[in-house]
């Protein structure tokens, strides 16, 4: 949730003002790239040991921007998935990926970097362990959309293996982060239309079928 100045204490604002920005070096650089040193200095912080009172390290500081804006997605996340299992019954491949989608989608907003965060851990040993140590409340509906997408996907392709399924699936989430982030970093967002045609290719990249050629090679024929 962005900050509302005025709604917090010093300390608060202080520390809120630490997560917003170091997410937003973070998104635009990478983590291993910005030091803490320039994260205060971006904050207008003048007190050289302000990150380390607040959140200890580095890492904790990462945690605390993914405690900011998790809440929020994850209750949407939640609302959606209780309102298409009710429509459909259960979750299909394309419920799951606008589940997975539409919330990372509406936090692209200005002053909200967390999809273009996310993005450039992708390649980072770090982000296993932040999200690992984050509230399991505020990531349930994540594991919930992964494991409704791996069914589904599985009920629909009876005949890809698992490992075959599970790559697909984490190229999907790859491309979702990388297209999704380009719009925050040109400080726009997908329109409907937009993000339903990048569903589109998204379902149709886990739906493709799997030629002899690759059966053989991952030796199942």
């Amino acid at each position: 949730m962005t900050a509302r100045r005025g709604h917090y204490s010093a300390g608060q604002e202080t520390r809120v003002l630490l997560v917003e920005t170091a997410e937003r070096l973070f998104a635009r650089r990478g983590y291993g790239a910005v030091t803490l040193a320039e994260i205060r200095s971006a904050a207008g912080q003048h007190n050289s040991s302000v990150i380390t009172y607040y959140f200890g390290s580095k890492e904790k500081l990462l945690e605390a921007v993914l405690e900011h804006r998790l809440p929020v997605i994850n209750a949407e996340r939640e609302a959606m998935i209780r309102e298409r299992s009710t429509r459909h019954g259960r979750l299909g491949v394309r419920d799951a990926l606008w589940c997975l989608v539409q919330p990372l989608a509406d936090s692209l907003r200005e002053g909200n970097h967390y999809v273009g965060l996310v993005d450039r851990l992708l390649d980072t040993e770090v982000l296993g362990s932040v999200f690992g140590a984050a509230d399991p409340v505020v990531t349930a509906s994540g594991i919930a959309v992964d494991r409704a997408l791996r069914d589904a996907l599985a009920d629909a392709l009876v005949d890809l293996p698992k490992d075959a399924r599970r790559q697909r699936i984490m190229m999907v989430y790859e491309s979702a982060l990388r297209t999704l982030a380009r719009y925050g970093r040109s400080s726009a967002s997908p329109d409907e239309g937009e993000l339903s045609a990048c569903i589109d290719a998204w379902e149709g990249l886990l739906r493709a079928p799997t030629s002899d050629e690759t059966h053989r090679a991952r030796g199942h024929s």
